[in-house]
């Protein structure tokens, strides 16, 4: 079959003696563009016509009606021969009439119209197919509504033939009730959008191709074809329709990503997870041995009383032997003993006997009078350190005894004064040590909140932020202080300290964003504060404009502001608002500003409020709270720190000086007391005591010397008195001996029954486990000395800390690893709060991990790695195969149509024994080759490929790639939609060329990839050819048989305005053989060539004074008869 199937020029032969399909009988249209007030008709009658007229009489507007009826709305272009920009000629400059444009009053160009928006237009054309006897009408109505700027419209087909004038006029004033009318009429159908309404007429024409419309606008201002590959693809192609199955790979791998996320899920909970089970064994069996460490510790006092029972044992033994041997030396001692006492009293019998008597009783007397000068002595003595501490001298007489007690009573009032003077020095020195320890209290808590922070804002306000943003829970940073948002300038220290006290008040304002305003205000009145907080709401507002720059000397410009303040305008606006002060140097300045501020911090406000207050010392930086970081106020806060420690050490020091001098004092009236204790001289009397003794003595001596006998008896005795002294002594020591033996045997007894008793409270459990790892590590932890009965506190005490660092270290490592469990439980249960909400991120929550994972790796994982491939290898694998083999079948599709169309071109003489034939390549395009082999790549292996996890990932990923590009990535989605249409759309897999060849040989004259280089008519020559071919294909001529329905009408507008006579003559010729009904529209200068084609002629002309167009339809003949007689 090929282009000219349908006739028989050598026979003949005609299927039909009429006009084959629908052909232009005649385009009405009233108020369209310059056609104004009246229904303007061009009547064809279904034979090739011709409209002219002069340039810019309103041919293209009547054609722009014919592109309106037929054309999708969005893709009309306007006077498209012209090349005019869309812009200058839409629908509303139509409807509207514009003719031109006049100057408004402010200056500015406003278009003139013909028509105001109270008026309506209708387009209206009318096709026959003489040989089927049938009539299509097409028409649309345009309209204002809501005086909006573009005007409605409607659209109708008829099966029948229509007019404006009775149709479509005589209706009232209201459009529903023209549709009323319409849709009640028989053979016509109303659609509101263009869709539904292209659908029945296509129908109607026998127009399968959609884009055989998108030709029709495109033939009438071709001239040339300027890339052959986009006209073939766009014009003699279809689109493949693959988005469906674009769609249907997105949904099922919608279903795969689901099962991908599935598994990828179970998998990293599984990497979450089983960290978590390997250190809770970890944790468990450090557990165990904390726990059985604690066994041990506990069984430490009995394993170390079986120590001592047989230590005690072994002791009592010991003691009963060296008891037995003490009790026999003391026995011996006493009989010794008792044998001098016996000789004693012998020997003083004898002295009574012999005037011992006399002498007895003056020792007596002796002895009396010594115990007494004993007491004096030992009273003077203390007398005399108690003098001492006073300065007193020591009396000798009861003079000098007087005058002291005198001195004692007004020693004793000034100490007492004394007194009282230092217990109120020490009253003065608490209170200041208590006043300076507080303040280094506030001024270390002061420290602490400013080096967490770079704020320099008072504690008090920063506390009450943090409540607030707690309560709220909202951070610090998103409610800013404005002093942390302003800094005063490096090098303009000097005004550091007048600027900190004018802007005081508004640096302490709380900056709170309006969406969080009505939490703050709540919260705000609901809690006592107890300190001044004032805060601004910060709502989405103009920010006030400061037209005028500020001084150099204002305050605003000594100041920064922090530059990534999200309230930089609104701080900036405030600022020069409030504060628009000047920096005054001297006091002339001062009097002449009226908003002002000296160095020394005297603020004056509107010309008339002077303020300074002085409370606080003016660059006392503590107080600043300025700037956007604290670095120097924290200087200044540890400097008062230091030098309260200092004060606080000078004052310990004074208190301990005033505590000795208190003391010191204590001393002297305690002396002062004891002194006063001694009232009477002879307490303190040696001497004369002394003289007494001295006395007897002579007296005793004398007595002694007078009788021999009795002095050798004395002796004697002497002799006894001492050898008793010592006998008794080693009795004693002897007797003590023995009772501390039995002491020491009785408390080895009591020891040994304590002992029992704890050893008896082991376990027997105790004895196996516990006790042997004593026992095992006895010399690691006590070293090489033996365990002894004495030491075994000491003992105990070292082997409790050596088991306790021990199980220190067991229990650090166990810390370690219930961090790290609890670490990991929380960025599980933050990561999978849904599955985790029943779970605690604590070490108890283990036994339920352990359960997870056996989940997972038990039935979870496996069933999703199954859902997974099952999905990939028999879903969406399975849907790129197939989707792969719809682009492999329209590719050979656009082979076939290609082969058909170069059928029809094979029929037509190109040039004298040449035609022209479309060759076609697949493209070398990187995106296209890319997206085929990744194609390729998915289905590669998927019948024999491998079940493991690397081949099924490797698939997903490959899947992936594609399906993400056709869904669009973020950020990407535009470049990602152009790249999908490129490469489904197989009409892009081929470039097209035209070849011109020999018949005879069909070896190739020239290859054509466009029409550039050529000349106007060549151009046009290849344009019309490849024209005929798209139309034969578009339209669906060569499939035409009889009583089938077929589009025959064409427009080229201003084709033949460069063109050759010869390439003229060849177009028509073309179009003629196809049977096509042609509407020229050309100036009057090619008509000469033309005229003999022509059947009719729409001649067009414009009036200028009136800015309106008309049209006279005339035939060809009448039209010549004119020409002549004007001699044309």
């Amino acid at each position: 079959m090929n282009l000219f199937d349908f006739v028989d020029e050598k026979q003949g032969l005609l299927f039909d003696t009429a006009p084959q399909g629908f052909r232009l009988q005649k385009l009405e249209v009233y108020n369209w563009g310059t056609f104004d007030k009246e229904v303007w008709t061009l009547s064809p009658n279904g034979e090739t016509a011709l409209l002219t007229g002069d340039v810019g009489s309103g041919k293209s507007t009547l054609v722009d009606a014919l592109t309106t009826l037929l054309v999708a709305p969005k893709k009309v272009t306007y006077n498209k021969a012209a090349d005019s920009s869309a812009k200058e000629r839409t629908v509303n400059s139509y409807v509207r009439g514009y003719f031109g444009q006049k100057r408004s009053e402010e200056g500015t160009g406003k278009a003139d119209a013909l028509r105001d928006v109270n008026n309506y237009s209708v387009l209206l054309a009318t096709f026959q197919d003489r040989g089927l006897h049938r009539y299509v009408t097409l028409a649309q109505v345009f309209w204002f509504q809501d005086a909006q700027k573009a005007p409605a419209r409607f659209y109708v087909v008829a099966e029948k033939e229509m007019q404006i004038a009775e149709d479509f006029a005589k209706f009232g004033r209201d459009i529903k009730d023209l549709k009323k009318r319409l849709r009640k009429t028989e053979l016509v159908q109303v659609f509101e959008d263009y869709s539904a309404y292209a659908a029945v007429f296509r129908r109607n024409f026998g127009i399968e191709q959609e884009q055989a419309l998108d030709l029709f606008q495109q033939t009438i201002s071709m001239k040339k074809v300027e890339a052959l590959t986009g006209f073939v693809r766009t014009n003699m192609l279809e689109p493949p329709g693959t988005e469906e199955e674009v769609q249907k790979l997105i949904s099922h791998f919608h279903d795969l990503d689901r099962a991908h996320d599935a598994v990828c899920k179970a998998r990293t909970q599984i990497e979450l997870v089983k960290p978590i089970v390997e250190l809770g064994k970890e944790y468990r069996e450090l557990q165990e041995q904390i726990e059985f460490l604690d066994r041990v510790k506990m069984a430490v006092v009995p394993w170390l009383a079986e120590k001592i029972v047989r230590l005690l044992s072994e002791e009592i033994v010991a003691i009963e032997k060296k008891l037995a041997v003490a009790t026999a030396q003391r026995e011996q001692a006493d009989a010794r003993l008792q044998e001098t006492v016996d000789n004693i009293t012998t020997t003083k019998v004898q002295i009574q006997l012999n005037g011992g008597n006399a002498i007895e009783q003056i020792k007596e007397q002796i002895n009396q009078e010594k115990k007494i000068l004993e007491k004096r002595y030992e009273t003077l003595k203390r007398y005399s350190v108690q003098a001492e501490q006073l300065r007193l001298a020591v009396p000798s007489n009861i003079k000098l005894f007087i005058e002291n007690s005198r001195e004692l009573l007004n020693i004793k009032l000034q100490e007492q004064k004394t007194q009282k003077i230092l217990y109120d020095e020490l009253i003065d020195y608490g209170g200041k040590l208590k006043k300076s320890r507080e303040e280094l209290d506030q001024v270390l808590s002061e420290l602490a909140s400013l080096r967490s922070r770079k704020s320099s804002i008072p504690r008090k306000h920063i506390e009450i932020r943090k409540q607030l943003c707690q309560s709220i829970n909202v951070s610090e940073d998103e409610l800013p202080f404005a002093g942390e948002l302003i800094e005063v300038k490096t090098g303009e220290e000097n005004w550091e300290g007048a600027i900190e006290r004018l802007l005081n008040s508004f640096g302490l304002s709380l900056l709170v964003p309006d969406k969080y305003y009505m939490d703050v205000a709540k919260w705000v009145e609901q809690t006592s504060l107890g300190i001044r907080l004032v805060y601004y709401r910060m709502q989405q507002e103009s920010v006030r404009i400061h037209a005028e720059k500020p001084r150099p000397s204002s305050v605003i410009e000594k100041l920064m502001i922090k530059p990534d303040s999200s309230y930089i305008s609104w701080l900036v606006s405030e600022l020069r608002q409030r504060f628009s002060h000047v920096c005054c140097e001297d006091m002339n300045e001062f009097r002449r500003e009226t908003q002002a501020i000296t160095k020394a911090g005297q603020i004056k406000t509107n010309g008339k409020r002077h303020e300074k207050n002085d409370r606080h010392e003016l660059n006392d930086r503590r107080r600043f709270i300025l700037g956007f970081s604290n670095q120097k106020k924290i200087a200044v806060w540890e400097e008062l720190a230091v030098n309260l420690r200092d004060a606080i050490k000078q004052i310990q020091k004074d208190i301990d000086e005033t505590e000795e001098k208190q003391r010191a004092s204590q001393v002297r009236l305690n002396a002062v007391n004891e002194l006063e204790q001694h009232r009477d001289f002879s307490d303190i009397d040696v001497e004369s005591q002394m003289k007494q003794i001295d006395e007897k003595e002579q007296k005793k001596k004398e007595l002694e010397e007078e009788n021999n006998l009795l002095h050798a008896l004395q002796k004697h005795l002497k002799l006894l008195e001492v050898q008793s002294i010592n006998q008794k002594q080693a009795s004693e020591e002897a007797q003590g001996k023995v009772i501390s033996l039995k002491q020491d045997k009785e408390r080895c007894l009591d020891m040994l029954t304590s002992a029992n008793e704890t050893a008896e409270k082991a376990s027997v459990a105790m004895r196996h486990k516990e006790f042997p790892y004593l026992d095992k590590h006895k010399q690691i932890a006590l070293g090489e000395k033996p365990i002894t009965v004495k030491h075994v506190n000491l003992f105990e005490r070292s082997y409790r800390d050596w088991l306790e660092e021990k199980r220190k270290s067991l229990s650090q490592r166990s810390t370690s690893i219930t961090f790290k469990i609890t670490r990991s439980m929380m960025d599980y249960c933050n990561k999978y709060p849904d599955e985790a909400k029943d779970l605690d991120a604590t070490i108890n929550s283990l036994p339920e991990f352990e359960r997870i994972l056996g989940r997972l790796e038990k039935d979870g994982l496996p069933k999703f790695e199954k859902r997974f491939k099952e999905l990939l290898r028999e879903n969406t694998i399975n849907q790129i195969a197939l989707f792969q083999g719809k682009l492999k079948r329209e590719q050979q599709t656009i082979q076939k149509r290609i082969e058909q169309i170069n059928a029809s071109l094979n029929s037509i003489d190109y040039n004298d024994g040449r035609y022209i034939r479309i060759e076609y390549e697949e493209t070398y395009d990187v995106d296209i080759k890319e997206f085929r082999a990744q194609l390729k790549a998915c289905t590669e292996g998927a019948l024999t490929g491998s079940e493991d996890e690397q081949y099924a990932e490797a698939k997903f990923l490959q899947v992936k790639a594609i399906i993400e590009r056709f869904k669009g990535r973020p950020g990407e989605t535009e470049v990602d939609a152009r790249w999908t249409n490129k490469v489904i759309d197989v009409r892009n897999w081929f470039t097209f060329a035209a070849s011109e060849r020999w018949r005879e040989t069909d070896e190739e004259y020239e290859h054509y990839a466009d029409s550039g280089g050529k000349s106007g008519g060549q151009k046009e020559k290849l344009a019309y050819t490849i024209l005929a071919a798209s139309l034969v294909y578009n339209f669906g001529l060569g499939l035409q048989k009889g009583g089938r329905r077929s589009f025959r009408f064409v427009v080229i507008d201003e084709a033949f305005l460069k063109s050759s006579d010869e390439s003229a003559r060849f177009g028509l010729e073309l179009f003629k053989r196809l049977d096509l009904q042609l509407l020229i529209v050309t100036p009057l200068l090619k008509i000469p060539t033309i005229s003999k084609f022509i059947s009719h002629v729409g001649f067009v002309h414009h009036d200028d004074q009136q800015h309106r167009s008309k049209l006279r339809n005339i035939s060809i003949e009448e039209y010549e008869q004119g020409r002549q007689a004007q001699g044309r």
